[in-house]
């Protein structure tokens, strides 16, 4: 009784405070205060009251490391390609962007070492986001999920998500959105988002984001602007500063970054707590790596500078001796001197006191780093490539090779541009011709000799693409000789290729195989006249494989079946046409009757109307005639023997 006493003796002064601080913080530990209420310590799915009610968000997971990520990419940020990131110094990673309404748990590549990771979502409907994102963080390895806030492309607007959720007119919905998942998952909230066209306007978008519960803030410093132009220049680092001014919770910088100096640079720039790439990571995926070590190495300057001036910066050995008594010294004989070197010392500090503090990186089990050095790319090809063939990509995504192919030109492009290897890249069609021209680059980069089996891949795999190249080039000079032709003789571009254009099946190469070889080419041009006789008769072309390139078509037999539903298609596509064109004749004779028609009866109208005219020219002549008639009458002349007037003349006499 005594021992429950005594902390109830002790306990309300000193403990009272630093309990309500635990609840305040929302930590995970679990309490056995029998006045806490229970939602608050204890995980669940279900909605918490409004926030009138509760004021603090459901307890979730603390916040993961967040110095170093790798951004989410659509086809850039797989499974494999997150691993190799991870080796080489990413403290975290996001999927690639996923559709709420599209979501399904295998489209979460999981893997023991992908962790911390962050699941991508888009949408636009809160039911639908937070019904994916319930699966989502019940998934191994998933400690947050992420909204996108910045994608710019046409999808999204056609879609409405992405950027194209955060104009004024969708505002509500999209707080609304945020609101219902970080008061209703377990997990934090993250959003990404672009520039909007003010920084007002930026500034007070952000604010409602923390306000309606986003628990970190990863900002893309570009405008979203047109679809068709997603990027406006360099990042607006300094908009993305003042965000952070703003904010309250962690606020990530993203854009700029293209090396290790300069994603430590943008975390001096902003202060942000964070830093994300994606264009850099494509083309060095050791780039958090080589980060950390820029940012080492600018520490050990500065010290050693500090150490110069007379007073210990941290180091080991602490100052330099005679260099503090080259500082007393000075400050003896000029007191500028010594005021001058104060200042710079100051500053030396500042400077070494806001160098971000990044993650020591360590080499991976199966990194290609020796000696705690840093890789050159194309072996990080090499381990990438390593892990495709151990790990490959899960359902849902892209297949190995193109996806595999894409990295390789990123990551290799300077070697590949060396080496001229990119035409047989392009030309791979397998894991392990994209593993042999790595090799090659590797080889090339350290100045040793290609291995034999490499070269002999290489070699073929070159030779094959030069083949088709050749071949491509003459059968367009082919088809642009023969156009000259048919519009010389007034006809369609496409006469002399037109026909004969349609591959044979393997039952008719099957008969051209059988035929006397005399029969071959007449039966074979009447039919097939593109397509190269020698390639389907023998199998091989010599030509094509030749320096002067073969110029016919070298297609492969199509199914018996597949021909004849082609044949079937093309007589009712050809019967279609006829129909219509017979429909569109009656049409235009109907149309031409109608017109004829029409010309008639105007002609009948205008006979009418002229007709009308002569009559009423008839009726004037006649009353113009019987008006002089009447002029003309003897009742209107004078007497005989009379004047027409006093001074006129003497009238004539009237005959009898």
């Amino acid at each position: 009784m005594s021992q429950a006493a005594s902390p109830k003796k002790k306990g309300p002064r000193r403990r009272g405070p630093r309990r309500s601080k635990r609840i305040n913080e929302t930590s995970l530990q679990p309490s056995h205060e029998p006045q806490a209420p229970c939602p608050k310590r204890t995980r669940t799915t279900s909605p918490l009251p409004p926030p009138s009610a509760v004021s603090l968000p459901p307890p979730r997971q603390p916040l993961p490391p967040h110095r170093l990520i790798l951004a989410p990419m659509v086809g850039g940020s797989e499974l494999a390609f997150r691993l190799l990131a991870r080796r080489h110094g990413a403290q975290l990673c996001y999927t690639p962007m996923i559709r709420s309404e599209e979501f399904a748990v295998p489209l979460l590549e999981r893997h023991a070492d992908d962790c911390p990771l962050v699941a991508h979502f888009s949408g636009n409907d809160p039911q639908t986001l937070l019904d994916a994102a319930r699966q989502a963080e019940r998934c191994r390895g998933v400690v947050a999920v992420d909204l996108n806030l910045g994608c710019p492309q046409r999808a999204a607007r056609s879609g409405r998500f992405g950027a194209f959720l955060c104009d004024a007119a969708d505002r509500a919905l999209l707080l609304r959105i945020v609101s219902t998942l970080s008061r209703s998952l377990c997990v934090p909230l993250f959003c990404k988002i672009r520039l909007l066209d003010e920084i007002d306007e930026t500034l007070a978008f952000a604010q409602q984001l923390q306000d309606a519960g986003c628990a970190l803030l990863a900002v893309h410093g570009r405008y979203r602007g047109s679809p068709m132009r997603r990027r406006d220049g360099p990042a607006h680092l300094d908009q993305v500063a003042l965000i952070k001014q703003r904010l309250s919770v962690p606020v990530v910088t993203n854009g700029n970054v293209r090396s290790g100096a300069e994603l430590v640079d943008s975390l001096l720039l902003t202060g942000a707590d964070g830093a994300m790439t994606a264009e850099g990571a494509l083309d060095d995926p050791a780039i958090f790596g080589r980060a950390a070590a820029e940012a080492a190495q600018r520490k050990r300057k500065l010290r050693k500078r500090i150490d110069a001036l007379g007073e210990g910066g941290g180091g080991a050995g602490g100052a330099d001796p005679t260099a503090a008594k080259r500082s007393t010294l000075l400050k003896s004989v000029d007191p500028t001197a010594a005021k001058k070197s104060a200042k710079r010392l100051k500053r030396l500090k500042r400077e070494l006191a806001a160098l971000p503090k990044l993650p020591k990186v360590a080499a991976a089990a199966g990194s290609s780093t020796s000696g705690g050095g840093l890789p050159t790319r194309p072996q990080l090809a090499l381990e990438y490539l390593a892990l495709c063939e151990k790990h490959g990509v899960l359902s849902g995504g892209p297949s190995d090779v193109p996806c595999a192919r894409f990295h390789v030109r990123r990551i290799c492009r300077d070697a590949l541009a060396e080496t001229r290897l990119l035409p047989r890249l392009e030309a791979a069609s397998s894991l392990a011709q994209l593993g042999a021209i790595v090799r090659a680059c590797v080889a090339h980069a350290e100045g040793g000799v290609v291995a034999l089996e490499d070269a002999e891949a290489i070699e073929a795999l070159g030779w094959r693409a030069e083949c088709e190249r050749r071949n491509r080039d003459k059968r367009k000079e082919f088809e642009a000789r023969m156009a000259r032709k048919a519009r010389r003789e007034g006809k369609p571009d496409d006469t002399y290729f037109r026909a004969g254009r349609v591959p044979p099946t393997d039952l008719q190469v099957a008969q051209l195989r059988a035929m006397p070889e005399q029969e071959r080419m007449g039966w074979w041009s009447a039919r097939f006249g593109q397509h190269c006789l020698a390639f389907h008769a023998t199998g091989t072309c010599v030509r094509s494989e030749s320096e002067h390139g073969c110029a016919f078509l070298h297609a492969p037999p199509t199914a018996a079946a597949v021909a004849e539903a082609r044949e079937r298609a093309a007589v009712e596509v050809q019967t279609a046409v006829e129909k219509a064109v017979k429909q569109a004749r009656a049409e235009a004779s109907l149309a031409v009757e109608e017109e004829r028609a029409a010309e008639a009866a105007r002609a009948a109208q205008l006979a009418a109307e002229l007709a009308k005219v002569a009559e009423a020219t008839a009726l004037a002549a006649e009353a113009e005639a019987e008006a002089w008639s009447r002029a003309a009458s003897p009742a209107e002349l004078p007497p005989a023997g009379g004047s027409a007037g006093e001074n006129g003349p003497p009238a004539a006499a009237h005959p009898p």
